[in-house]
């Protein structure tokens, strides 16, 4: 029998750790569905009555902007059937050239909005970005995701597939925590050792994450984020043909993860 998951604990599972995106807005609140100005100069609303409602704050020239709308729009396509809208949202601070140039650089094929005056970013108070809300079918604002290096697009995925209910969650819990998946008595030494490879992959110490992530496979080999991180990892130190096995290795497991399929796509060029 699976565990019962109570709703404060879905509310614990929606809302994202750490310092809260928008100043202004709680897990809960209602977005007000304001007009924009798109790119293109055409009025957009920034919600739509779609049962997802993905917008994201980029900033031109930014790199981790750049990663987060090269990732989103890959995810936009994947996902380019489901009743999912996305939005990305730009202050008027920023030069139309230089917008224009973010959006050929990363492929965007989402709308791009205008932010005015930042009157979206004060009425939010975003607080950092790049920065991705989501919003319910009612506008209600159910996540926020900051941009992070390992596993964005697989948490920003699953949250969505829990609002569209194609997954529950138990599932949408083992996706934003993955360490908690690894069972056996093992389960500690595996998790410490994931996320210290994680650590050290975000840092760029790259031989050394390695290291742990076999260390945490050998342990337990049966989680499919682990293996993607070591794909990803053997991409960094430009291992293609070992990055490979490792994603083939984490789509057997799962044959969804978002992490091995772009590794995957990224070391078949």
């Amino acid at each position: 029998m699976k565990p019962c998951f109570s709703w404060m604990v879905v509310a614990s599972l929606l809302a994202a750790p750490g310092v809260r995106a928008f100043a202004h807005a709680q897990i809960g609140s209602v977005i007000d569905n304001i007009a924009l100005t798109a790119l293109d100069g055409t009025p957009q609303p920034l919600l739509s009555n779609a049962t997802a409602n993905v917008f994201v704050f980029f900033k031109p020239g930014q790199e981790n902007s750049r990663a987060t709308m090269i990732h989103l729009e890959a995810c936009a396509r994947e996902m380019a059937a489901k009743s999912v809208r996305w939005v990305a949202i730009v202050s008027d601070r920023f030069p139309k050239a230089d917008v224009q140039t973010a959006v050929q650089e990363t492929g965007l094929t989402m709308p791009v909005l205008i932010d005015a005056g930042d009157a979206l970013y004060g009425k939010l108070g975003v607080v950092l970005s790049p920065v991705l809300g989501i919003v319910d079918q009612d506008h209600k604002l159910v996540a926020y995701e900051y941009f992070t290096k390992v596993n964005f697009t697989e948490v920003v995925r699953a949250r969505i597939r829990y609002l569209l209910k194609e997954i529950d969650a138990q599932e949408l819990a083992r996706v934003l925590n993955p360490s908690a998946a690894i069972p056996g008595a093992e389960a500690e030494k595996a998790r410490r050792r994931f996320k210290l490879a994680e650590k050290l992959f975000q840092a760029k110490s790259y031989e050394k994450a390695l290291e742990n992530v076999n260390e945490s496979i050998t342990k337990d080999g049966t989680v499919a984020v682990v293996h993607a991180l070591k794909g990803q990892i053997h991409v960094a130190l430009g291992n293609r043909e070992a990055a490979r096995g490792a994603f083939t290795e984490a789509l057997k497991l799962d044959p969804a993860n978002a992490s091995a399929l772009e590794g995957m796509k990224s070391v078949e060029k």
